[in-house]
This record gives C-alpha cells, sequence and structure tokens, in this order.
C-alpha cells in the first residue's frame, strides 16, 4: 500500500489528478498548490471541497470560523464531514493558493473544508505539500467497475478492497455554518444528525475527585438553573446550544451518586438517581468547552497534563475557596455543601448565557 501512496502523492504534486478512496466512496484528489489541478477542477459544475491535513489547520483556511464550527470541526473531525463557511480569498492560508485553486473552491464566498479518517486518503493529504482539492465522484463504492466506469479525469485510480465490505455508500453529511455561529445540515449522511447536535453545544463540564457528591450535585444544580435561564426543559438543553456533564479526577465507570447527594437534590426537586461516574479521560477534558473543578487541586491537577487547557479549566469557586468534600459527613455537610455549589453556580451563570 505505501508504494501505491508514494505513486499518489508523485502524481498529484506534478499536477494530476487522481482518484482516492474515502470514508465516504471515492474522490477525484488534486493538488491545491498545483495551478494545473485548480484548473481542472475550475472547469466541474460543483465547487471543490478542500481537504486539509488536520483539524487544527482549518483555523488557517478560515480564520474567522465561528465558535460552533470550531466544536464541531473538533468533535466530528477526522471524518465524513464536510463544514462549508464564509470565506475571504484575501484572508488565511487561503490566499497563498493559485488562483485557479482559490477560485474552484470558494464559491458565493464560502468554502467547504473536510479532514479524512480513511487510512488512503489521510495519508496521501499527509505527504502531499499543501492541501487537497477533492470533488465526491458519484459512484457507490460497492458499485464500482473500474473496467467500465468514465474515470476520465483521473491519471491514477487507488483502489481499495475493503470499501466493499464497510459503509462507503454513505456521502459524507454537509453543514453549513453561518457567521453567526447558526449551523444547518445541508445533507445528512455518515455523520448523524444527533452526533451533530451535540457536536455543535458548548460542553460545560463539572469535576471533583469520585464524581458521586460534589460534581454530581454541580451538574444537576447548574442543568437545572441554565433551562430556568433559558426558558426550557433540561432535556432540551442540547437543542439549545448546551450539554451539561460531570466527572472524577479518581472516579471509576458507572458508580451511583451518594445517597445523600442524591437526597439533597431530592430536597430540590431534581432526581440524581439516574447518574453514574465516569473518569475525567484525556479524551474527555479535550471535548470540553469550560471545566469547573471543586478545588484548587483539581485544577492544578488538570493542567500538569494538559496545561494548554489553562483558559477552559477554572475553580468553580469564584472567592478563591474550594468546595469542601462532603463524602463521610452527614446531611448538615452536605446542605452547606450544595449550598456552596448553588452560589458559585449563579455567579458563572451570567457569564455563559
Amino acid at each position: 500500500r505505501r508504494d501505491v501512496i508514494h505513486r499518489a502523492v508523485q502524481r498529484l504534486s506534478s499536477g494530476d489528478l487522481v482518484a482516492l478512496p474515502s470514508e465516504a466512496g471515492y474522490v477525484l484528489a488534486g493538488a491545491a498548490l498545483v495551478e494545473r489541478a485548480g484548473h481542472c477542477f475550475s472547469a466541474g459544475r460543483e465547487p471543490a471541497t478542500l481537504l486539509l491535513r488536520t483539524t487544527e489547520e482549518v483555523v488557517d483556511f478560515l480564520p474567522h470560523l465561528p465558535k460552533t464550527g470550531l466544536r464541531i470541526a473538533r468533535r466530528c473531525w477526522p471524518g465524513p464531514l464536510v463544514l462549508r463557511a464564509p470565506a475571504s480569498m484575501a484572508n488565511g492560508v487561503l490566499a497563498a493558493l493559485p488562483e485557479s485553486s482559490r477560485a474552484a473552491a470558494v464559491a458565493n464566498g464560502q468554502l467547504a473544508v473536510r479532514v479524512s479518517s480513511h487510512p488512503i486518503l489521510s495519508e496521501v493529504a499527509k505527504l502531499t505539500r499543501g492541501p487537497l482539492l477533492i470533488r465526491e465522484i458519484d459512484v457507490l463504492a460497492k458499485n464500482v467497475d473500474f473496467a467500465v466506469t468514465p474515470w476520465t479525469d483521473a491519471a491514477l485510480i487507488v483502489k481499495d478492497n475493503a470499501a466493499a465490505e464497510s459503509n462507503t455508500e454513505v456521502p459524507t453529511s454537509i453543514v453549513e455554518i453561518k457567521s453567526d455561529g447558526a449551523w444547518k445540515a445541508e445533507r445528512i449522511g455518515a455523520t448523524p444528525e444527533n452526533r451533530l447536535q451535540i457536536a455543535a453545544c458548548e460542553v460545560i463540564l463539572f469535576c471533583c475527585t469520585g464524581n458521586t457528591c460534589r460534581s454530581p450535585m454541580a451538574e444537576s444544580l447548574f442543568r437545572h438553573l441554565l433551562a430556568e435561564r433559558l426558558k426550557c426543559s433540561p432535556e432540551d438543553l442540547t437543542k439549545r446550544g448546551f450539554l451539561i456533564a460531570s466527572a472524577g479526577l479518581a472516579a471509576d465507570y458507572g458508580s451511583p451518586a451518594s445517597r445523600e447527594s442524591v437526597e439533597m437534590m431530592k430536597r430540590r426537586g431534581l432526581d440524581l438517581q439516574s447518574h453514574t461516574s465516569q473518569p475525567l479521560t484525556d479524551r474527555l477534558i479535550e471535548q470540553v468547552d469550560r471545566c469547573y473543578t471543586m478545588t484548587k487541586s483539581h485544577r492544578s491537577a488538570i493542567l500538569d497534563s494538559h496545561p494548554e487547557l489553562a483558559d477552559r479549566v477554572q475553580v468553580l469557586g469564584r472567592d478563591g475557596k474550594d468546595v469542601s468534600d462532603p463524602i463521610g459527613g452527614g446531611m448538615n455537610e452536605y446542605a452547606a455543601c450544595a449550598a456552596s455549589i448553588e452560589k458559585q453556580l449563579a455567579k458563572i451563570l451570567d457569564d455563559i448565557v
């Protein structure tokens, strides 16, 4: 496979077009930095998609992409998803591409971008200098007959035998991101709508040690307060763009909330019976937009491993005080803990909504 990938990269570098397998059918690809490839794509009826090497590159080509778009990209890429957003030919790295490539990719002031998870397509993208221009080939992967299908524009066709046994006949999903951050699914395909809905949310996470006392109460209380502020039910918060969760630095999976925490929330009309604990994994903390820790030591422990998240991880207490762990105490300790958490949540609510 490596030899085939290197042949594809050589063809692309010389300005040829190459047919490559993706997570959602085949694509016709050209090197965006080669002017001849740009001219080939400019002749097409549909604008080309810019295939990036990594998710991080999206801000280079779409420097003004709203937070909603960044969230969806961070949580759904690499994968079968195209993001379409407002773009200017004069801004970002896009301005450095040949005019033919910019004309092929930017249409009506919008640029479509994608990061692939397919092992062949992603490897070719990483080895090619600059991004790729790609266009979906309207042929189902399971029905490809390379002997009769007209691939006349491709100087090289890279076949993928695994495609015949996969779900590659499902097309990519396409999401349009507006300049104000609103988003709309133009096409639902391999990335389902419920995943897009969650990916677009601002994720707010509360963190303690075991995820059975303090952080579950904070999660439950904040979900209630936020729903009240937005005048919606807690179940509809994801539709309003918010996902509330909790985790613990030393938590196991599946432990229930403590009996006292359940009782304390019950007194406020809230239900913690269905809560199950989860640990704060690297993958989880990297997905959150805001993380509120119960103590300064919790924050320090997170930042020791993830110093780049300093602006996203904050101590819940605005007064600089830790929220003490009530575990092992009686209902008085839990009542004081819940009251302290609720007081601090009221303060951060104004920052979020």
